[in-house]
């Protein structure tokens, strides 16, 4: 039987410095699919203005034809800025930043991430300066994170559309009358591979930096507690797995809380793993996968 679900449209809106960020991101929302779409009924569809816009004549500006055609009905929003603003419009500061205004404007979920890396050799200080005025309005709204590099975005994004989406789902549900399901889990738990620089003192009294400390941190950003909650790690591919110890398990898991499990990297480890988690709330047996990259 085919699966019916919810489709949230994701809109990716950036300027053209932000390849490598779309790419990232609509990666983010991939894995987010494979995690939660078989679980919740829940699928995301990234829409990307070079791939989703259709070339009309007569219908107005490229910009009123990308809003009509996708960008005004998508449910999320992500922005993304390296260090231009883009290209103006007649309604704005430039595409981009129209179709941020209209999804605030209508009440979408909006994210907007900034690039806090080093800018280009051929930096356009026009440009700067116009993103730096429109980061500042949105700054204002809290509506503003930063990221380092694209992998970075990719974590950050995937914790905006924990929230996000649950958001848009309950507001659906409210709107059309529907009443929530009652064995839909009210933890959203998040894996995530975590690694520092950790102070060591050598035979010789001398301190040193360049042992880390490795860890998978399982956080639950949901409303609900986690009871019970069993955490499994396996090898994607060849490789052994990273996980030190038995402490892979834990009573109770408080909403806004965390866990860590050590790990250690070798160069015997698969660079990914599958995470299954298993947990309860109130009787209910729940269960998620999560893919996990180490390298």
């Amino acid at each position: 039987m085919p699966l019916q679900t919810t489709t949230v449209a994701v809109l990716i809106a950036s300027p053209s410095d932000t390849r490598a960020e779309r790419v990232a991101v609509e990666e983010a929302i991939l894995n987010w699919n494979s995690d939660h779409t078989l679980r919740s009924k829940v699928h995301l569809l990234p829409l990307r203005w070079e791939l989703d816009a259709t070339p009309l004549m007569g219908r107005g500006s490229p910009q009123e034809v990308i809003n009509s055609q996708f960008a005004d009905s998508a449910d999320v929003v992500i922005g993304l800025f390296y260090s231009r603003l883009g290209q103006p419009t007649a309604n704005a500061a430039s595409g981009t930043a129209e179709e941020i205004q209209r999804a605030i404007e209508r009440g979408a979920s909006v994210g907007v991430f900034c690039s806090s890396a080093l800018l280009p050799r051929d930096l356009d200080i026009d440009q700067l300066r116009a993103l730096r005025e429109f980061q500042s309005g949105l700054q204002a709204r809290g509506l503003l994170g930063s990221y380092a590099s694209p992998e970075d975005l990719k974590t950050q994004v995937r914790s905006f559309l924990e929230r996000a989406v649950a958001e848009v789902v309950t507001d659906a549900n409210i709107a059309s009358g529907a009443a929530p399901s009652p064995t839909e889990p009210q933890a959203i738990l998040r894996c995530e591979y975590m690694s520092e620089p950790q102070a060591h003192v050598d035979g010789r009294g001398r301190m040193s930096t360049r042992q880390r400390r490795q860890r998978l941190r399982v956080s639950n950003i949901g409303t609900g507690a986690a009871e019970r909650l069993k955490v499994d790690v396996e090898p994607i591919g060849d490789g052994e797995s990273p996980v030190v110890g038995d402490d892979t398990s834990v009573e109770r898991l408080l909403h806004q809380s965390h866990f860590d499990i050590p790990v250690a990297l070798t160069f015997g480890t698969s660079p990914q793993a599958r995470v299954t988690l298993s947990w309860e709330e109130h009787g209910q047996q729940f269960n998620e996968s999560q893919t996990i990259r180490w390298m």
